[in-house]
């Protein structure tokens, strides 16, 4: 009963604590162990850590090696207790949000200009869906409150948009002086709100699922490079014409395929913690 690094399995002041039935059966084993310094002896080619070079420095760490286990399953255990918390919140409500995007595109599809001139009634429809969409999507990111604040903010700041098209609504002409003076400020509300909602998919999903929150983390960014693009295309239009609206045509695609980004890891975010909640139930 004598570890990999040498300790005696027998008098290990840490054997009931952890449930360990010794190096070779437990935490040491081949493939499924969680002992670092066993997966390290068996990196380095050795069958014990008494023919490694390093052992005299490593001592500190084998002393150490039973509490740090015992640390990690502590985190795991916390881990999975709000996991268990907020599983079912976040099933629902991301997957509301999920179903409410679809119609939110549509929307702005109904009200984009080049498709509003070719089918003028479609206009105002859209405008009305547009804003009902919003109000709902901020009342579902509003009911996630309690998986954090993040999501509260992000719902103040949708509604607070949502004033951008009552003023439309309402008959304020589009591109006046007006219109601007209250729509590049809430331009910037709505990036706030965007910036807010995707940290808070991400912060919900580290330690269940962190490429899917880093993917979240990243196309923050790819929305802010391609609103900022967007304005430089303008400008390029204004200056070269062609190539300006070449560039125009590329950042709205990007747009577009950002747009889907976020219907799939609505999806995906969804289906983390549905199925999480499906395995407690069961």
């Amino acid at each position: 009963m004598e570890g990999m690094c040498g300790k005696n399995c027998e008098s290990c002041g840490w054997r009931e604590t952890l449930a360990c039935p010794g190096c070779q059966e437990g935490p040491g084993r081949v493939f499924s162990g969680d002992c670092e310094i066993a997966a390290c002896c068996r990196g380095k080619g050795h069958e014990t850590c008494a023919t490694c070079g390093f052992l005299d420095r490593c001592r500190g760490r084998i002393e150490d090696e039973p509490a740090r286990r015992q640390r990690a399953r502590e985190r795991e255990a916390e881990r999975r207790k709000r996991l268990d918390e907020k599983a079912p919140i976040l099933g629902k409500w991301v997957w509301v949000l999920f179903w409410l995007f679809i119609p939110s595109e549509i929307g702005s599809l109904m009200t984009n200009e080049s498709l509003a001139q070719a089918l003028p009634a479609l206009e105002l429809p859209g405008q009305v869906l547009t804003v009902a969409v919003s109000l709902a999507y901020a009342f579902g990111l509003w009911k996630l409150t309690p998986v954090g604040q993040r999501y509260r903010v992000a719902a103040a700041c949708t509604l607070a948009t949502v004033a951008s098209g009552l003023l439309t609504l309402a008959g304020l002409s589009q591109g006046s002086g007006l219109w601007w003076l209250i729509t590049l400020p809430l331009l910037a509300v709505e990036l706030a709100g965007v910036y807010q909602e995707y940290n808070a998919h991400a912060e919900a999903l580290d330690g269940v699922d962190d490429g899917l929150a880093e993917k979240w983390r990243k196309l923050w960014k790819w929305e802010i490079g391609l609103l900022a693009g967007m304005f430089g295309c303008m400008l390029l239009v204004l200056m070269a014409g062609v190539l300006g609206l070449l560039a125009l045509i590329a950042v709205a695609i990007g747009i577009v395929v950002v747009g889907v980004l976020k219907l799939v890891y609505l999806y995906r975010t969804a289906k983390v913690f549905r199925a999480h909640e499906a395995k407690e139930v069961l």
